[in-house]
C-alpha cells in the first residue's frame, strides 16, 4: 500500500506526459523555499496571490521535506537539484484552484540553494543539527496545530494521552499480549504516522509522555498526503488512526474525523477548534488544546549587519509572520494564513518555549483576535471605522480589538 501511495503523490505532482517543465529561473522573480509538507496549502494559496501581486509579483518556487531535513539543508546551504513546484498566475491558468495540482519547474544547472527554509516545530526538537551559522535569521510564523484523525467510518470520537502512548508506543500487537487491546485501535497495520524528521511525528511524540519518535509504531510515511490516503483507503477503517497537521486535516474533513485529545493533567478532551465543526482554533489559542508548535522561517542575512541578503525573501517571511510589508500587497496575507488553518501570533493567548513544554499566558504586541474570528468563523466584537470609534479597545482592521 505504501508504494502505491508514493506513486499516487508523484503522479499528482508530475507535468503532463511529454511536457518539459520550464527552468525555475525563467519564472517571474522566483523565491526558492524548502518547507514542511504541512505548509503545502499555505504555499498554494499564498503562491497564487503573490504571482498576481501588483506591487511586487513573486513566484514561490518550493519543495517539501521534513522539518529537520529543511533545517539541516539550510544550515549547510545544500543545493537542491530535483524539480520544484510553483503555482500558475491567473493569466497562465484562470481555472486553477488550491485543490489543483502544482506545476513543476526545473532548477538551474547545478541546483539551487533555497532562499527560505521552514520548520513546523521548534528548532531545538531537531537535535542532530550542526551549530547555527551566523548568516541564518529566524522568524516565528503562525502556529501549527497537529491532530489525530480517523476515517469517517470509525466510531472513535476522543483519545487520551495514555491511550495514544500505549497504542503508538507499544503497538496493538504487543498491547494485546501485555494488557489487552485498546479499542478500537487493535490493528497494527492501521496506524499511519510520519518519519522521524517530520514535525508531525516529533510534535506528537513530544506531547505524549515525551516518547521517542523512532520507537513509534505504524506505517512511517514520508508525506501527509500518504497518511490521508492510508486513512481514506483503509481496509479496516474502524481501527485506523493517523497523525496530521491540522491544516491538512481541515482540507480533508469530508472523509476524516478529528479525535478530541485529553492531554496529561486535563480532565476533558478537546478539539483544536471550539467544536468539531468549527475552524476557529480557539482551543489552540487559549491553551485547552496542547498539541501545537510555531512555524519557524529562516532566511540569509549578512552576519555583520543582519540585513537580508535577498530582500524579497524577507518580504515573503514578514508577510507570513503577519508583519507590515512595503510595498503593500493587493491582498491580505493574514486572511490566507487563517483560512489554511494556521494561527497568527497576534491571535494567540498562550505560549511555550519547547515542543510539549508547559503553556503560559501570552499577550502579543497587538491583538488580532476579532479579525481572526471574523475570517474563520464570526466575530462578536464591535465594528469600527473613522466615523465610528470604539467604546473600548483599539480600532484595528475594522474591529474593536482589546489592545
Amino acid at each position: 500500500m505504501r508504494s502505491l501511495l508514493v506513486l499516487a503523490v508523484i503522479a499528482a505532482l508530475a507535468p503532463p506526459a511529454g511536457a518539459v517543465p520550464p527552468t525555475c529561473d525563467t519564472l517571474p522573480n522566483p523565491i526558492y523555499l524548502q518547507v514542511g509538507d504541512t505548509q503545502l496549502n499555505l504555499m498554494k494559496q499564498l503562491g497564487r496571490k503573490l504571482r498576481d501581486n501588483t506591487a511586487k509579483p513573486i513566484t514561490l518556487v518550493f519543495t517539501t521535506s521534513g522539518s529537520c531535513t529543511n533545517i539541516n539543508g539550510f544550515y549547510t546551504q545544500t543545493a537542491l537539484t530535483t524539480n520544484f513546484q510553483y503555482i500558475p498566475s491567473v493569466a497562465e491558468d484562470p481555472n486553477w484552484q488550491p485543490s489543483s495540482p502544482t506545476l513543476a519547474c526545473a532548477p538551474p544547472t547545478g541546483g539551487v540553494v533555497p532562499d527560505i527554509g521552514n520548520s513546523a516545530l521548534f528548532i531545538a526538537s531537531c537535535t542532530n543539527e550542526p551549530a547555527v551559522p551566523g548568516f541564518v535569521q529566524f522568524a516565528n510564523g503562525p502556529v501549527q496545530a497537529y491532530v489525530l484523525a480517523v476515517p469517517k467510518a470509525s466510531p472513535a470520537i476522543a483519545i487520551t494521552f495514555e491511550e495514544a502512548y500505549f497504542v503508538f508506543g507499544f503497538g496493538p500487537t504487543i498491547l494485546a499480549q501485555m494488557m489487552g487491546a485498546i479499542d478500537p485501535w487493535t490493528d497494527e497495520n492501521e496506524l499511519y504516522i510520519r518519519t522521524i524528521t517530520k514535525s508531525t511525528l516529533l510534535t506528537w511524540a513530544a506531547n505524549v509522555y515525551g516518547t521517542d519518535p523512532a520507537k513509534w509504531h505504524g506505517h512511517m510515511l514520508d508525506g501527509s498526503p500518504m497518511v490521508v490516503s492510508g486513512l481514506q483507503n483503509s481496509v479496516n477503517p474502524t481501527a485506523a488512526i493517523g497523525i496530521l497537521g491540522a491544516e491538512v486535516y481541515d482540507a480533508n474533513r469530508a472523509t476524516l474525523t478529528e479525535l478530541a485529545f485529553r492531554a496529561q493533567g486535563q480532565y476533558a478532551a478537546y478539539f483544536a477548534d471550539s467544536t468539531s465543526t468549527s475552524r476557529d482554533k480557539k482551543n489552540v489559542r487559549d491553551g485547552h488544546y496542547t498539541v501545537w508548535s510555531p512555524t519557524v522561517w529562516m532566511n540569509k542575512v549578512d552576519p555583520s549587519t543582519h540585513v537580508a541578503t535577498k530582500p524579497d525573501a524577507q518580504y515573503v517571511i514578514d508577510m507570513i509572520a503577519g508583519k507590515t510589508v512595503t510595498p503593500a500587497p493587493n491582498f491580505d496575507a493574514n486572511v490566507i494564513v487563517a483560512k489554511v488553518g494556521l494561527v497568527p501570533d497576534c491571535a494567540m493567548r498562550v505560549q511555550r518555549s519547547f515542543d510539549g513544554g508547559p503553556l503560559s499566558l501570552y499577550k502579543p504586541t497587538e491583538s488580532c483576535t476579532c479579525k481572526f474570528d471574523s475570517i474563520v468563523d464570526a466575530s462578536s466584537c464591535s465594528t469600527c471605522d473613522a466615523t465610528t470609534p470604539c467604546a473600548s479597545g483599539v480600532c484595528r482592521a475594522g474591529y474593536c480589538e482589546e489592545f
